[in-house]
């Protein structure tokens, strides 16, 4: 026999991490910020503020469209509450607030985005005299339908004749964060945006001569034109690229005696030093470093790599450069886990919202993982185990009276429940948040 009934939960949630994270952020109000955006619409029953919010929640639960809010987000009572909400926005409610934004609101979000940025990342305090500071750039497709605005033809990768738009990423490797992100049309470039978003990356951290230099660019291929370069050098950064296009590479592999290769750091790869006549020149000094491999059907691959550390030997620059695969595989994290591909707005403006939430929610993740998590082995997670592993836990939440105390009931057996109890504990004293683990 089967009984179904209708009930109202006020304690069972489906995402006892999020709880958490939701509590610590409206305690010390990191998403104040977002009441800045001032979309021009009537608001009825909730503000622009509160449903950017409503999304940022559905965006951290998994949502792969706005539509599933209704399904994931609305029936978690004490998911509401852990964020500051009586009451989660309809998705259809949410949408017409995204499909209002215009240029000058996604200017306010930016700067909201930014400015919960400058006040929690641990960025601005990197140490530049001790350590240099990695600094990733990438230029991502995200597919979008044909009628979409400033949805055009270009490279998606594993899609032919696909349209969409380009995403462009700074990513800080080391603490995990996101600097800065901007949607642009479907036919762009990588080398045609480097300068553009370099000088929004410094506008960020507030960089200097001296932090240029202590500064170290890491980019791939599409990015390395000899123009592209040679301004980077009269910048002064330091940088590690690979170089623009396969002709040059042919042309610098056929200069190269056969025993002057030498097996590189990656197993099948083989590694070279061309002569200084025929390497390329800039206005500073750089080394060059070639590249040779076979695929899995015996086809021959070259390349090669330019860097202003020429100290370093041939295996250490390919080795530092072959470091960048993580940027790529976070991007596709992101992708499976944030759903930055799966949501689409025909709306340009409307999209590039949701790309700011989305580094938004990036980065909270990362924040969560130094707030809440410490030293416990959870903090190794990816963002996609992270958000489906440890926010999606199920648990039972219980408030005080006033609301002061949140006391989180979460499964003994679940492979993540010691680590968030441990975490919880080492941030917070018992009297005031409380992670209990029960059989469930």
């Amino acid at each position: 026999m089967i009984e179904c009934r209708l009930v109202s939960s006020k304690r069972q949630t489906a995402f006892g991490g999020l709880c958490v994270l939701g509590r610590y952020l409206t305690d010390e109000g990191v998403l104040e910020p977002l009441s800045s955006v001032k979309v021009a619409q009537k608001s009825v029953e909730h503000s622009p503020a509160q449903k950017l919010t409503d999304a940022l929640m559905g965006i951290l639960c998994g949502c792969k469209a706005i539509y599933e809010t209704n399904v994931r987000v609305r029936p978690d009572v004490p998911l509401q509450q852990a964020f500051g909400r009586k009451r989660v926005a309809e998705q259809s409610t949410i949408q017409r607030t995204l499909d209002a934004f215009t240029e000058h609101n996604v200017a306010q979000l930016r700067q909201a985005v930014e400015s919960i940025g400058r006040r929690h990342s641990r960025l601005p305090q990197h140490p530049y005299d001790q350590q240099m500071l990695v600094v990733e750039v990438d230029l991502t497709g995200l597919r979008a339908s044909k009628k979409a605005e400033l949805s055009t033809k270009g490279y998606f990768s594993g899609s032919r004749n696909a349209t969409g738009r380009q995403l462009v990423r700074v990513s800080a490797p080391s603490y995990g964060e996101i600097i800065f992100s901007k949607l642009h049309p479907g036919n762009t470039n990588s080398c045609e945006v480097l300068k553009q978003t370099m000088n929004e990356v410094e506008r960020v951290l507030g960089s200097s001569p001296h932090k240029r230099q202590r500064t170290l660019i890491r980019l791939d291929g599409g990015f390395g034109t000899d123009e592209n370069i040679e301004w980077l050098c009269s910048c002064g950064y330091q940088f590690v690229v690979k170089g623009y296009g396969g002709g040059r590479a042919g042309k610098l592999a056929r200069s190269v005696v056969e025993d002057a290769w030498h097996e590189g750091p990656t197993t099948g790869q083989l590694l070279a030093i061309p002569t200084q006549e025929e390497a390329p020149r800039y206005s500073r000094k750089t080394k060059t470093v070639l590249r040779r491999w076979k695929d899995a059907k015996g086809k021959l691959y070259t390349d090669y790599l330019l860097s202003t550390l020429t100290d370093l030997t041939a295996d250490q620059i390919a080795k530092l450069y072959d470091e960048r695969a993580g940027m790529e595989s976070g991007i596709k994290g992101d992708k499976r886990g944030l759903g930055i591909e799966n949501r689409r707005k025909k709306s340009f403006f409307a999209q590039e919202a949701l790309v700011l939430l989305a580094q938004l929610s990036h980065n909270l993740l990362a924040y969560f993982k130094e707030w809440l998590l410490g030293a416990t082995d959870a903090r190794k997670l990816g963002m996609e185990r992270l958000l489906r592993e440890v926010l999606a836990m199920p648990a039972e939440a219980r408030r005080t009276r006033r609301g002061t105390k949140l006391s989180l009931k979460v499964p003994e057996l679940h492979p993540w429940a010691q680590a968030l109890a441990c975490g919880i504990g080492a941030r917070f004293p018992p009297s005031r948040w409380r992670a209990i683990l029960r059989k469930i």
